[in-house]
């Protein structure tokens, strides 16, 4: 997908905003999917369910892959259902093709920290719907 396929979507949102979805979170989770668009320096905090999520913004097929791999550490099976779907997904990108749509109702993070209260985990990588979200804080590091 190129910048331009992210264009109307963009301009859906902001002339016709979903009261659940913030447009311009949308417009950042966009950018993310579009690889013409540089969007790897976007760290967002997001209150979710009363605690703070922040982490740095990727692409479903980047999540897609890391998340893959974190459960391929922890079990034999796990291990090799996540290899096998790695090589999938791998197979798929080399010719240029995606089994599946990418779904919109996501917002994906890597290196995470959440806090609630005065507790705080550190996590490789977060999915979490876009409309839990009560706030949000971009931050670009270039």
């Amino acid at each position: 997908m190129s910048w331009r396929d992210a264009v109307q979507p963009a301009v859906r949102m902001l002339l016709q905003p979903d009261a659940r979805t913030d447009p311009h979170l949308e417009m950042l989770r966009l950018g993310a999917e579009h690889e013409d668009i540089e969007a790897r320096d976007i760290v967002l905090t997001l209150a979710v369910g009363g605690g703070l999520v922040t982490g740095t913004l990727v692409s479903t097929d980047t999540w897609e892959r890391l998340h893959l791999r974190q459960l391929g550490d922890h079990d034999d099976t796990l291990r090799k259902v996540a290899r096998h779907a790695i090589g999938h997904l791998d197979e798929a990108a080399e010719k240029g093709r995606r089994p599946r749509q990418v779904d919109p109702r996501f917002l994906h993070l890597q290196d995470v920290t959440h806090r609630l209260g005065r507790t705080t985990h550190i996590l490789p990588t977060w999915r979490g719907p876009i409309s839990a979200r009560s706030c949000t804080g971009p931050r670009w590091y270039g």
